[in-house]
């Protein structure tokens, strides 16, 4: 639709970022390093900002077909909001990665579409990219999903930090527990990541190595569709609601001295709405959030923040 001069003019307009490098987890699962033109801004880990690529780019043959692009449409962005990961430690040494990398990394699964769903712009796109390519980066960065909301604890040798995330939903939770390590954080971290398949474990490797190395570190997986889960299938909820994770880590959570952050999965958080300021729960099983709150947790609630914070992930 468009000729090769016209692409490398509107590149020209529209990007602002080179890829530095990819890690891949297997063929839809990477880890994406971006080196902005621009200076990285500071931000809290957990905060996101927004990649981009021209709807011009050629599209992943595995994705579901785009409709209605004409040649005014083909010309725009598509875009997406994207927490900052973090390589968290070096692969190679297990040493816990230094500060001002150059780039960001983001943790990225490609979403094919297709049936009902309508064709993703981004992702089928951003797969195809190798390293050296230029696409488009924001460059604000925002968010509330960040350490601040626990700092009642942050200096307390007893405290408890309990990251929970589905698939990429751990992107934030990287940067969070290596900030925490890096700053000599000296309460318990751990981190609880539910996937479908062992190979979607992106960092699961980096983290073993790091547990070694940090005494107050644990990670644990849960995986649901491997042939000995996938009839025993157990959700971040079972995992919380039947004591197995507090008995795993040899203490208990007390809302006193622990923070959980989940981000992922809408059902394993369990985000209620508010009717006339009652809480209406998510029908089905459980969240995390009312599981928590009937032990004595609070959930952040507009601007009061308790000690259960969720994200947003789709």
């Amino acid at each position: 639709m468009l000729d090769a001069a016209a692409v490398q003019d509107l590149r020209r307009q529209h990007y602002n970022a080179t890829l530095a490098g990819v890690r891949k987890a297997h063929d839809t699962l990477w880890c994406f390093r971006v080196k902005p033109d621009f200076p990285i801004p500071d931000f809290h880990p957990g905060q996101y900002t927004t990649l981009g690529l021209g709807l011009w780019e050629p599209r992943h043959a595995g994705a579901a077909p785009e409709k209605g692009l004409d040649e005014k449409k083909v010309r725009r962005l598509g875009r997406r909001a994207y927490s900052v990961s973090h390589p968290v430690a070096d692969p190679g040494n297990g040493r816990l990665a230094p500060e001002g990398l150059g780039y960001l990394e983001f943790y990225i699964v490609m979403v094919a579409g297709g049936g009902s769903e309508p064709a993703p712009l981004l992702t089928p796109r951003l797969f195809l990219l190798n390293q050296g390519d230029r696409l488009y980066m924001g460059e604000k960065f925002t968010g509330e999903y960040t350490l601040e909301a626990m700092a009642d604890i942050r200096h307390r040798s007893d405290a408890l930090v309990v990251f929970a995330g589905t698939g990429t939903g751990e992107g934030p939770h990287n940067f969070m527990i290596w900030q925490l390590l890096a700053s000599g954080f000296q309460g318990r971290i751990a981190s609880i990541v539910c996937v479908r398949y062992k190979s979607d474990l992106a960092y699961e490797a980096i983290y073993r190595r790091l547990e070694k190395k940090y005494p107050n570190l644990s990670y644990h997986t849960l995986t649901t569709r491997e042939a000995d889960t996938a009839h025993q299938k157990i959700y971040v909820q079972d995992y919380i609601a039947s004591g197995k994770f507090e008995s795993d880590i040899g203490r208990r959570m007390d809302p006193a001295n622990t923070h959980l952050f989940l981000c992922g999965n809408p059902a394993m958080i369990g985000i209620p709405k508010i009717r006339g300021g009652q809480k209406l729960w998510p029908e089905g099983k459980k969240g995390v959030i009312q599981i928590m709150e009937e032990r004595g947790f609070r959930m952040d609630l507009g601007k009061n923040r308790g000690n259960v914070h969720s994200e947003k992930y789709w």
